[in-house]
């Protein structure tokens, strides 16, 4: 991959391995990243991209010398140019809306790497990978099969107590860390991860939470430190809360942007009064209304039954209601939070080394809801948004970034709870498999000690 200025424009051109191959066979080739680009530039909303940052600047993707070279130019500059057509979809994925919305619900027309999918059972209970024989990498792959099994946690510890899987992820969920730890022949393995809770809300016209005075309000009646000490004391030595939209603790760029937005029901009581909201009874009203406030949570997710309870008695002492509505896990994003069916939730976000990846959360397009599901922003955090993406110089884009973290704060777009440690149970004769922190697993070197 080479970076450099053709015409005054940002160019990269990619040389892609002459013995790269997806599964079906057919090689690698610039095709593939113009579907890419095609599918997730913002161009055709059809396509229901979760974000579109960094693909919405590129100006052309066209074929270089071969097949396999392409040639892609910006219209604008853009920094964090590597994090685009990563990963690569293939294109038979994501040549048309329909493919590129649909195409991996039930089955995925072609993969790339050490393994391939062998087959998926019936309502995708059980997806079973093997060895790819046209991998061209360093290492073929050491296992020759890897099942997936998805399960709730309840049900993915009991599993792994009974020996039916090998791993799971134990998140932040106690109760899970206390059985695994007792498991016989099991590591418990921990790192700083990507991963963080977040409690969102609703901005939508018409609910209570389209009031940013009360946003801000209830953000700080929350306990956050009591939060991270309920759900990881027992996990991690060091539980500490998240003060960044944009950065986890341990990467570069880290630092607290949450300016007064601490623990200070006293506070919260008075925005609430000032925006007014007045008690009557034990909780308050405005306008004969209640401040009634539907928490959304997934079934089978013991971490957010827990917080829902926290943050219930946090809020209620401050004289709001939340209620919680805890429903199936199948249909928590498809049924509620995609379609915006909440006044508030809370779910784990999955960071990434590219900052740009988090644009579709905080970034407001009207008619386009990206990941920003409640729908709150605001002119200025589009511009700097805008202005970070443009930046190439490294320490000057982090600084961007974090002036637009003060502003998502400021709006109260949503509160960061904690970091969750990226915690997983294994079976102790597992190899090179576990916390990779800020790296990636490679799979094709797990496999079992002899």
């Amino acid at each position: 991959i080479v970076e450099s200025e053709v015409n005054g424009k940002q160019t990269i051109t990619y040389d892609i391995n002459p013995k790269a191959k997806w599964s079906t066979g057919r090689p690698l080739d610039y095709r593939d990243l113009v579907a890419n680009w095609t599918s997730q530039n913002g161009k055709d909303t059809a396509y229901e991209a979760s974000s579109t940052a960094g693909y919405d600047r590129i100006e052309s993707v066209v074929r270089g010398t071969t097949d396999q070279q392409a040639i892609v130019t910006f219209s604008k500059k853009y920094g964090d140019w590597r994090g685009v057509f990563y990963p690569l979809l293939p294109r038979e994925n994501v040549d048309t809306a329909d493919h590129f919305n649909k195409a991996a619900l039930t089955t995925f027309p072609a993969t790339a790497g050490p393994f391939r999918i062998k087959n998926i059972a019936a309502g995708g209970k059980r997806i079973v990978v093997e060895r790819n024989p046209d991998w061209w990498g360093e290492n073929k792959s050491v296992l020759d099969t890897i099942s997936y099994i998805p399960l709730d946690q309840s049900a993915a510890i009991g599993a792994l107590q009974s020996g039916e899987i090998d791993q799971m992820e134990l998140g932040s969920d106690a109760d899970s860390f206390k059985v695994a730890k007792g498991i016989p022949n099991v590591d418990l393995r921990q790192s700083l991860g990507y991963q963080y809770r977040h409690f969102d809300f609703n901005g939508a016209a018409g609910r209570i939470t389209a009031d940013k005075a009360v946003r801000l309000a209830l953000m700080k009646a929350i306990d956050r430190d009591f939060l991270a000490n309920a759900q990881l004391g027992q996990i991690t030595s060091k539980p500490a809360v998240l003060d960044s939209h944009l950065f986890v603790n341990g990467q570069k760029g880290y630092q607290a942007n949450n300016g007064d937005i601490t623990f200070n029901p006293d506070q919260a009581k008075k925005e609430l009064e000032a925006a007014g909201w007045v008690m009557a009874g034990d909780f308050r009203k405005k306008d004969g209304k209640q401040l009634d406030l539907h928490d959304v949570i997934p079934s089978g997710a013991s971490n957010a039954s827990q917080e829902a309870q926290v943050m219930q008695q946090n809020l209620k002492a401050v004289g709001a209601n939340l209620i919680i509505d805890t429903v199936p896990s199948d249909d928590f994003f498809n049924k509620y939070i995609l379609v915006g069916a909440f006044d508030v939730t809370h779910f784990t976000w999955e960071g990434t080394p590219f900052t740009s990846s988090s644009d579709g959360i905080y970034r407001l397009t009207p008619g386009i809801t990206l990941q920003n599901y409640g729908q709150i922003g605001s002119p200025q955090i589009n511009a700097l948004a805008d202005t970070a993406l443009t930046e190439t110089d490294d320490a000057k884009r982090l600084a961007d970034y974090n002036e637009l973290d003060k502003q998502v704060w400021a709006e109260g777009h949503s509160l960061t709870l904690f970091q969750r440690p990226s915690t997983y149970a294994t079976k102790k004769n597992l190899a090179n498999f576990g916390a990779p922190a800020f790296g990636d697993q490679d799979m094709s070197k797990v496999g079992f000690l002899k």
